[in-house]
């Protein structure tokens, strides 16, 4: 049996047993908890059970962990591309794997719970996906009846850095503010409202955040579908940036920058899935992303990616 522990902001713990189950087009009217991969071609239903939870399922499989060297000679190829084509914007992420006690997972996930409270903090065990923790702050889709909600979270530095934003942190977090927008026009949505943008902190990093209200008569899935992968975590223009991801990543994203939440018919809560870490026995390995502009300095770019491992990892070495 699978487990599924879960707590939206400003609501109360769920914990459940039960098991996911691949979900296909003929379930297109499932209703209920959902995890998909990066690129929805993986989407899983979560179906509750009264049997008791099982010990963690920890995979076996081998995660390849990006060290610097391997970073910078993909972000080298990264930049000689955006001088020869016209990507605006590309995410490029790696792993990173540390030592970990995987007895101590309920443990991270109450600490998460505590330190992240405006945050989707989830923990899954499950023998298909493996064990997996986040504090995810990135609202993908919010429906209240045919009221949408939605949010553009892009550019990142340290909580404690009050200089002003760089260009190209303002830029990155337009490119994404400008897509969604354009996406909800094209969904026939109405009445669409933006406020922002403005800083909003994640725990030990700070981003520039826009909110998005809208009205529409489609089906969530749709919207979804039309929503993700944003260029928050794949880049502008999408189809182009996600060729170019598959090209020089040499790791598998799994359900890193997919999302999860509640999938329900005017009642949906569904978040993009940061700031998140598999547990394997022994180890911990933190997946972790950031957004290339042509003017990114990739040394920036790496020191990035470490400030926001830093959601788990500062908690996980206090235990």
């Amino acid at each position: 049996m699978s487990l599924l522990c879960y707590r939206f902001p400003n609501e109360e713990i769920v914990r459940q047993t039960g098991y996911f189950h691949l979900l296909s087009d003929v379930n297109a009217n499932y209703q209920g908890f959902i995890v998909s991969d990066f690129t929805q071609s993986l989407r899983y239903g979560f179906t509750v059970s009264s049997m008791p939870s099982e010990p963690f399922h920890f995979t076996d499989e081998e995660i390849v962990q990006i060290d610097q060297s391997d970073y910078f000679r993909g972000t080298k190829t990264l930049m000689q591309l955006m001088q020869m084509i016209p990507l605006q914007k590309t995410v490029l992420t790696r792993i990173k794997c540390v030592d970990f006690d995987e007895s101590n997972t309920d443990v991270l996930f109450l600490a998460l719970l505590e330190t992240y409270p405006n945050a989707l903090v989830y923990l899954i065990s499950d023998p298909l996906l493996g064990t997996w923790l986040g504090a995810s702050p990135e609202l993908l889709l919010r429906s209240v009846g045919e009221q949408g909600f939605s949010v553009s979270l892009a550019g990142t530095k340290k909580s404690t850095d009050f200089t002003p934003w760089t260009k190209k942190e303002q830029n990155e977090q337009e490119i994404v503010s400008q897509f969604i927008e354009q996406q909800l026009t094209e969904l026939a949505s109405h009445s669409i409202e933006m406020i922002g943008p403005y800083d909003y902190e994640a725990g030990p990093v700070k981003h520039l955040r826009t909110d998005f209200s809208f009205r529409t008569k489609l089906d969530e899935l749709s919207i979804l579908k039309s929503l993700h992968p944003t260029p928050a975590v794949s880049g502008m223009p999408r189809a182009l940036s996600l060729e170019v991801i598959e090209n020089i990543e040499e790791h598998e994203r799994s359900i890193y920058t997919g999302y999860l939440g509640i999938l329900k018919e005017g009642d949906s809560k569904i978040y993009v899935n940061l700031r998140c870490c598999q547990i394997q026995r022994k180890k911990m390995c933190l997946y972790l992303g950031g957004g290339f502009t042509p003017d990114s300095i990739p040394e920036l770019e790496w020191e990035e990616t470490e400030n926001k491992s830093k959601t788990i990892l500062d908690l996980a070495q206090k235990l």
